[in-house]
């Protein structure tokens, strides 16, 4: 199997191309979703199938955002949430989750099935398994929580992993997919009949009612904001959510050296898996480690490095294979926001929070906004109400708010005073009293942009691996020119002009 460049996704790298065209002026529909990750598209899928129209934009390419760039597991089961939701919320809440999430995997398969999606959907058993002591107490917790929730695990003392363990929870029945071409390719069976999917269109102002895009606008009855964390300002909940990045990796095994199951320790270090069997019989090992600080480029590498010694040592990696990072937001209070950004139902509709479980929660998400925006009632719209205003883990959002604060005044890392960049390696430096991000690209050429994130100013940090700068703030991520990847942010890095001197200090 041919190895991509280490800073490639395997999911991006291994899906079809899209060619949904570009947003070109006005267009009109019942409701607008920005965003195509998981969310927007099942979201836009449901609501046509009840005969709206909906308008779908997507700044770059569906289905390859925050959701192509997952493990890919479709599973109710997110190792100890059940008991942590019962603690801070009650046993009902923990229940409407459960069923949610239960929902959201079954309605995942249906839409493979009634669709013919080709996206290598499987079923597979998944497990949370302990290594210590104290993991098999939490094992324990978790089983008690999930049967009174509905949920029922099964507490096993063996498994197949190439490792002893003290205990295991077992989930039947859940299931593994390709997600890009899930997306993609669900996408594909929306346009027509008065909707349409626009890629390269990114949202740059938007209303309850309308959506707008540097190439048209799209006025609807309601929009919905499927972008992994509200753009801008809205709802402030770039307030009450933690970002946080995760080292991911996907290496090339030995068929019989990756367990059939999918699988997450209770213990730290995090270590999360999974396979996939490509069409040419070939296996690919889906590995996650622990999570780190966006910019924060030193634990990223060392959250590689501990990612690779475990596959070497366990499952016999060699060599090769993709890497790269994603990142997700953890919410204050321990459940998503979903449904309005504001009390008066007025506000866009808004879905964030998933705390690395998006895909089961993006599809119960889905179902919760599809049926808000067309005035249904929904049963879980309660437990996940996005105007909610919780208590719950206001010590962890202002320990947070100091950590953001000092962001904002000076960044976590120092400006450096002369320009260096290795090729294809950025660095934080000051140019003329003020910080850049300098970066070599492939063509040799020194570019400068400013390290200064535009949603509200936090100071950014580079990513070696993906090559972006990140900002630890709020999530914000762009290229290494400068280009937003990824919001709340919405408007580019400005370019930094370089003397010629400092071009030549660079060399």
């Amino acid at each position: 199997m041919a190895a991509a460049p280490l800073d490639h996704c395997y999911w991006t790298q291994t899906a079809a191309p899209t060619g949904f065209a570009p947003l070109d002026g006005e267009a009109t529909a019942d409701v607008a979703i920005i965003g195509g990750g998981i969310v927007g598209v099942i979201a836009a899928r449901l609501l046509k199938d009840r005969g709206l129209t909906v308008a779908l934009v997507e700044a770059e390419r569906v289905g390859r955002g925050v959701t192509g760039r997952s493990t890919a597991k479709v599973t109710a089961q997110h190792a100890l949430f059940l008991q942590r939701i019962a603690q801070q919320h009650g046993d009902d809440a923990a229940r409407a989750y459960a069923e949610a999430n239960l929902a959201g995997v079954a309605l995942i398969g249906e839409l493979v099935a009634r669709h013919g999606l080709a996206c290598d959907f499987e079923r597979a058993d998944s497990w949370v398994y302990a290594t210590t002591a104290d993991g098999a107490e939490q094992l324990e917790s978790e089983r008690a929580a999930a049967a009174r929730a509905g949920l029922p695990m099964e507490l096993v003392g063996e498994t197949e992993l190439p490792f002893p363990v003290t205990g295991a929870l077992r989930l039947p029945g859940q299931s593994q997919f390709h997600p890009v071409e899930f997306v993609a390719r669900l996408a594909a069976t929306i346009p027509g009949d008065g909707s349409q999917v626009y890629e390269t269109s990114r949202a740059t102002e938007w209303s309850e009612s309308t959506v707008a895009t540097a190439q048209g606008a799209i006025a609807a009855r309601r929009v919905i904001m499927a972008t992994h964390l509200p753009l801008g300002q809205v709802g402030q909940f770039h307030a009450h959510n933690q970002p946080h990045m995760h080292a991911v990796m996907a290496v090339p095994v030995a068929p019989g050296r990756a367990p059939a199951g999918m699988f997450i320790s209770a213990d730290p270090p995090k270590r999360s898996l999974r396979r996939h069997r490509t069409a040419n019989g070939e296996t690919v090992l889906i590995l996650t480690g622990p999570t780190f600080k966006h910019g924060d480029a030193a634990a990223e590498r060392d959250g590689f490095h501990q990612l690779s010694s475990f596959a070497a040592e366990h499952f016999g990696h060699a060599g090769g294979g993709w890497r790269w990072s994603n990142e997700d937001y953890s919410p204050r209070d321990g459940l998503p926001y979903v449904g309005w950004a504001g009390p008066d139902g007025e506000s866009p509709l808004v879905a964030t929070g998933f705390d690395a479980w998006g895909l089961s929660n993006g599809a119960a998400a889905a179902t919760i906004l599809a049926d808000l925006a067309e005035g249904r009632d929904n049963r879980w719209a309660a437990c996940f109400d996005a105007s909610r205003h919780s208590l719950t883990g206001v010590g962890r959002l202002l320990k947070t708010a100091a950590q953001v604060t000092g962001d904002l005044v000076g960044g976590h890392l120092r400006a450096h005073p002369a320009p260096s960049a290795a090729s294809a390696e950025g660095d934080i430096v000051e140019i003329d009293g003020k910080a850049a991000g300098l970066h070599r690209g492939d063509d040799g050429a020194l570019r400068a942009v400013s390290a200064v994130c535009t949603h509200m100013g936090c100071a950014l940090g580079w990513n070696p691996v993906d090559r972006t700068w990140d900002c630890s703030c709020h999530g914000s991520r762009f290229a290494a020119d400068g280009a937003v990847l990824h919001g709340p942010a919405v408007e580019r890095l400005a370019a930094v002009a370089l003397a010629r001197q400092q071009e030549d200090a660079g060399q």
